[in-house]
């Protein structure tokens, strides 16, 4: 089943698939790959082809009614792969007390449990070819930081956050793509007809304007991304009204402060990036479950960031690159730092951990963004080359964001230093009064919300098991169904539920 460019096609074949999605990003591929594997019929639909361009970029563009998102066009990828062409691979499940309705957060709670995913969680790293061991104490021995700091458990959680080798779901799964499943790309979504209760055609258009229809005879799954989502949900007048587009989130970050000390490798040994077995392991510093009830706040996590200047000497780069390209200038630059070469060397192979010399360690800030209906993706005024509305977000974060962030700095502040791990210096603004907080928090490409997962029709757009409420063979597996948001990567627990669904799936007989 070769890859089909739709470019290049004046007809389409009449087959008939079992399941047809919209979207070849990380979902999208996990879902094809397992549902083939399962012996269904598959049609995967990508509206970019195997690169990214302008051309197809364009298609991202959106207006702003609020807080502007930097990262909504280049941010998300129209290829196949998506945005695992750009990714690093991260991989961090979500916590307990996030799928919990939490009193202190507006619109939160899911009607699934932590335990309904913690199964797919492990899937979910197998399909990334991820180990499938804990985040905290099956891995910690393994990166010789066995015993960890001693934080306080009660306000701070030391753990991991793991990184796949080969982040490329094209590179990872292009064989079963290429021969199992049937993948047309360079195929734009023009328009989802629904007739009745069921979704009965697709029409799709290639970049030369020509349309095709597709007959669905089987079940419809959206996987595309979080505002895309939205976007062709609004577009096709599809899914409760009361909730499509509404609680959009982004995972809000900020730099809060710098952390001095006079044992920079200690430092870097506890909280450094770490390899085992050849992957990479950074670490994470989580607000407690326990804080975030007493204290009312949201989920936060913080990290520490080691940089240095451009002309710093970086040893495993130099190394890399000599190793790559022999140069004689190269090879005395090498030469004459063996003091930090040898650092850096004992670092990786006693310690499991890359130390970088005179850097600087900045404390980062990913927090949960409380849901809110003020957080919305609409349509714009502006239309895209095929004359569809382009996407509108109206990007709010609430305030309980920034306290979050303010408490969370202060927490890890002295925490750090009971422990003289360092001297945290916080920024003059991370503080509750600032009146202009919100001008210091950044989004980060993690786009969710907009068709929140729901346990009644009332009050979301999908039901547990993906459907859209009120449509029979119509699924959506993308982070638009999260109801909340945590501090988490997104993509692992977007991967869980593609798992979940994919069980679910062959268990249920196609309703049309």
């Amino acid at each position: 089943m070769p890859f089909i460019d739709l470019n290049k096609k004046e007809t389409l074949s009449a087959k008939q698939y079992d399941f047809v999605i919209i979207g070849a990003g990380a979902s999208g591929i996990m879902l094809a790959v397992k549902l083939s594997a399962s012996g269904k019929q598959v049609l995967l639909v990508e509206s970019g082809h195997f690169s990214v361009d302008e051309e197809r970029q364009q298609l991202n563009e959106v207006t702003h009614s609020s807080k502007k998102l930097e990262n909504a066009v280049w941010g998300r990828k129209r290829a196949v792969g998506g945005t695992t062409l750009a990714w690093g691979g991260q991989s961090l499940p979500f916590s307990r007390i996030d799928f919990t309705e939490r009193d202190w957060v507006n619109n939160s709670g899911w009607p699934i449990s932590f335990d309904d995913l913690e199964a797919h969680y492990k899937m979910a790293n197998e399909f990334m070819q991820i180990d499938t061991l804990d985040y905290r104490d099956d891995i910690l021995p393994n990166i010789k930081l066995s015993p960890a700091p001693d934080f306080d458990t009660s306000v701070i959680n030391y753990h991991v956050s793991k990184w796949a080798n080969e982040p490329n779901f094209v590179n990872l799964y292009r064989k079963q793509l290429e021969q199992q499943i049937d993948v047309v790309y360079n195929a734009v979504l023009i328009q989802v007809i629904k007739e009745g209760t069921a979704i009965t055609a697709i029409q799709i258009a290639n970049f030369n304007k020509q349309h095709f229809t597709i007959a669905v005879s089987g079940r419809l799954i959206l996987s595309v991304g979080g505002i895309e989502t939205s976007r062709i949900l609004l577009l096709n007048k599809l899914g409760n009204p009361e909730w499509v587009g509404k609680c959009f989130m982004d995972h809000p970050c900020i730099e809060v402060g710098l952390v001095r000390t006079s044992n920079e490798y200690a430092l870097q040994r506890q909280f450094n990036t770490h390899i085992w077995q050849g992957r990479k392991y950074s670490i994470r510093l989580s607000l407690s479950e326990q804080v975030q009830q007493e204290k009312k706040l949201l989920n936060c996590s913080g990290t520490i960031m080691f940089t240095a200047s451009a002309e710093q000497f970086d040893p495993y780069a130099e190394l890399k690159a000599f190793k790559k390209d022999f140069k004689i200038g190269r090879l005395f630059k090498v030469s004459g730092k063996s003091i930090e070469i040898l650092k850096s060397v004992i670092a990786y192979i006693r310690h499991r951990f890359y130390y970088k010399i005179n850097t600087e360690a900045k404390l980062l800030l990913m927090m949960e963004q409380e849901p809110d209906t003020g957080s919305y993706i609409s349509l714009s005024d502006q239309v895209d080359i095929f004359n569809k509305p382009k996407a509108n977000i109206n990007w709010v974060i609430t305030k309980k964001t920034w306290e979050t962030a303010v408490s969370t700095a202060k927490y890890i502040e002295r925490e750090l230093e009971r422990l003289k791990l360092g001297t945290v210096s916080l920024y003059k603004h991370i503080d509750l009064d600032t009146s202009s907080w919100s001008s210091y928090l950044t989004d980060v490409n993690h786009h969710m919300g907009g068709a929140r997962m729901s346990g009644s029709e009332k009050e979301g757009v999908v039901d547990s098991n993906l459907k859209v409420w009120g449509t029979d063979n119509l699924y959506i597996c993308s982070c638009a169904v999260f109801p909340t948001s945590s501090h988490s990567n997104p993509t692992l627990t977007m991967l869980a539920l593609a798992n979940r669904l994919h069980q679910h799936l062959l268990s249920t007989s196609s309703p049309v």
